[in-house]
């Protein structure tokens, strides 16, 4: 629903269950690292980079920056996940 926001990998809800909770994005104006550094200032710590992955970053031609990545797992309350969500939105619409 964000625009400017690229979610990498299954983003159909049908399937939903065939993801894991890490999920990686890119934004059309913000870094990886631009962006991490900006959730990170509002206490949502994300990484950026290629994690290790730099032949699948490649080939998605995502280099040098790579993605950022966002790691949701069983104990993060859906008013974590809106508040990601909602920050992420807060930080696109500024300027970088």
């Amino acid at each position: 629903a964000m625009p400017d926001v690229r979610v990498w990998g299954i983003t159909d809800r049908g399937r939903a269950a065939e993801r894991c909770p890490t999920i990686s994005i890119t934004h059309a104006r913000w870094t990886p690292a631009q962006l991490a550094e900006r959730l990170s200032e509002r206490g949502i710590f994300t990484w950026h980079g290629n994690y290790y992955a730099l032949a699948l970053t490649e080939a998605l031609g995502l280099e040098p920056e790579g993605m950022l990545r966002i790691g949701l797992v069983h104990y993060n309350r859906p008013d974590e996940v809106d508040r990601l969500v909602r920050e992420i939105e807060s930080v696109g619409r500024s300027a970088p």
